[in-house]
């Protein structure tokens, strides 16, 4: 299980998880003006800008490190992390 209190008090983790966010957003609006369900479209101009902000701060994230964390395997907290109560 994620200890979900400990991860959203680490600010690095927030800015990744808003931007996957900002993208699953885009991806619903997309899908809900193509199904008919929305009369909401995106233009080109806003849908560039947007995509081109949240790549640039989900890429440095990435690249920091922040994304995944390499010393577990898998998608779960490791044991030790799962009794933190504030990030190390």
């Amino acid at each position: 299980m994620i200890n979900w209190k400990v991860r959203f008090k680490n600010r690095l983790w927030v800015v990744a998880f808003m931007s996957q966010l900002f993208i699953l957003a885009e991806v619903l609006l997309v899908g809900f003006h193509t199904a008919g369900i929305t009369d909401f479209q995106l233009t080109e101009e806003i849908k560039g800008w947007v995509l081109a902000v949240v790549n640039a701060v989900f890429m440095l994230l990435s690249t920091l490190g922040v994304v995944q964390d390499p010393t577990t395997s898998g998608l779960e907290d490791s044991y030790r992390a799962k009794g933190y109560t504030e990030p190390k």
